[in-house]
């Protein structure tokens, strides 16, 4: 089983360990970073749990190379990634190419409470 991060960590601390995981493949470690109701915000809508989080890593086998330092600004961290699909069955319409995304994460006591991604920086929320 794969540990969990410590409650009181950093919260960019928390998401570098859930991109290392998510890069890594190791989609254990990466649900293991979110909290348990976790919301999932994308192309195909909002959902919430571990599960679901799960069920994206592993059919779309993404990995997510953040541009910049992980900020934390307003409680919540903007971050510009370059996003590559490995997955043989990646989602219809998945880019072949590197494609530039951009992901809005929450962290609260130590664990990722929301994760939602965006095509441009112009759709993400103010």
């Amino acid at each position: 089983m794969t540990a969990s991060p410590p409650e009181g960590i950093a919260a960019a601390d928390v998401l570098e360990r859930w991109h290392a995981a998510v890069n890594a493949g190791d989609v254990d470690a990466a649900v293991a970073c979110c909290a348990e109701d976790v919301a999932i915000a994308g192309p195909r809508g909002v959902g919430h749990g571990g599960d679901l989080v799960r069920a994206w890593l592993l059919r779309s086998g993404i990995r997510l190379e953040p541009q910049h330092e992980l900020i934390e600004r307003d409680g919540r961290f903007v971050v510009h990634e370059v996003a590559r699909w490995t997955a043989a069955a990646a989602p219809d319409g998945a880019p072949l190419e590197p494609t530039p995304t951009w992901c809005v994460f929450t962290v609260e006591a130590g664990r990722v409470t929301s994760i939602a991604r965006y095509a441009t920086e112009d759709e993400v929320p103010a």
